[in-house]
């Protein structure tokens, strides 16, 4: 099996409860990787809960969430060769899949060493790289029929109903997420859209014109729109409903120009580190936070070569 460079954070599925209960009772590798380098509240902490996370950042912590960076992943990668080559160990695969806890049980958190990520992060981030069953490919319409199936014997039992199809269980949990035989398609009418506005301010104790970005459960919104998918209320309302609310205006050369030198004069040093819920603040042909920033993946695309150049170097290329 060969890891890829897929970068797309994924959710906690219920099919990985059990595998997080293992992983907490790893211990930690007595000697870093990285030589002398301070241990890391958040790179050595298995946190999956609320209250862990408050509590962290209580006492002050702070971490990358989001996209991993290419340099991200380098370290990530290094840090597995650096571990398989101690141990005379060919292929990550074998740690990942087919060692025991106690076997492997230092690996998460020695591969841990260097990233500024939870180690739950990093352990989904592992799977999905060299899990052949997350690049499967798209899903046929029996597989479709087949999944509907299995979700009516397995609930959310993902892990399951993943092993029957042959696929990873975040992937069968995000395609559920799409699957909805009551929802409609194409173009929303007026009646649904005033429903979507209705149920999102009703569930967050806003207003009409009231710029709505954080905080809601669209699965909550989509069980009350009734028509829709999450993703289809959550993609209407961030990147057209609220922003049409709200009385914004039109994007233009101008915005995309003003962006390229906003995320330039923030001197970040790292893509991850942008706080596009500040960058949106008061820009009215903003329509969000999220479409501010698939703008700016737009504006990167767009420079040749794109995926070779690393922030902060592709701003001054945009």
């Amino acid at each position: 099996m060969t890891a890829t460079t897929e970068v797309a954070d994924d959710e906690i599925t219920e099919g990985t409860v059990t595998q997080i209960q293992i992983l907490q009772n790893e211990q930690l590798d007595e000697i870093s990787p990285l030589g002398n380098e301070e241990v890391s509240a958040v790179s050595q902490a298995w946190f999956t809960t609320k209250e862990d996370k408050d509590s962290l950042t209580n006492k002050g912590h702070k971490w990358k969430q989001g996209m991993w960076s290419k340099e991200e992943i380098g370290i990530l990668m290094n840090n597995i060769e650096r571990y398989l080559k101690a141990r005379g160990i060919k292929d990550a695969t074998e740690v990942i899949f087919e060692m025991s806890k106690d076997e492997r049980k230092d690996f998460y958190r020695t591969i841990a060493w260097g990233l500024n990520r939870p180690l739950f992060a990093v352990y989904r981030r592992v799977l999905r790289m060299y899990d052949d069953r997350n690049h499967v490919g798209k899903y046929t319409p029996e597989e479709i029929e087949k999944l509907k199936e299995l979700r009516i014997k397995h609930g959310n039992d993902w892990a399951t109903i993943g092993a029957a199809l042959g696929r990873s269980a975040s992937s069968v949990k995000d395609r559920c997420r799409l699957m909805k035989d009551t929802c409609n398609t194409g173009k929303w009418t007026e009646e649904e859209e005033k429903r979507l506005a209705e149920v999102v301010h009703e569930l967050t104790s806003t207003e009409p014109g009231d710029i709505v970005t954080q905080g809601v459960s669209w699965a909550a919104v989509a069980e009350r729109v009734g028509t829709r998918s999450e993703k289809q209320c959550r993609s209407k309302w961030l990147n057209y409903l609220n922003w049409k609310q709200s009385g914004g205006t039109e994007w233009t050369k101008e915005d995309k120009i003003n962006l390229i030198l906003r995320i330039a004069e923030l001197d970040a040093a790292d893509e991850n580190d942008i706080n596009w819920d500040l960058l949106a603040e008061g820009w009215s042909s903003v329509r969000s936070p999220q479409w501010l920033r698939s703008k700016w993946w737009t504006i990167k695309r767009q420079i040749a070569n794109h995926k070779d150049v690393s922030f902060p170097g592709n701003v001054f290329l945009a």
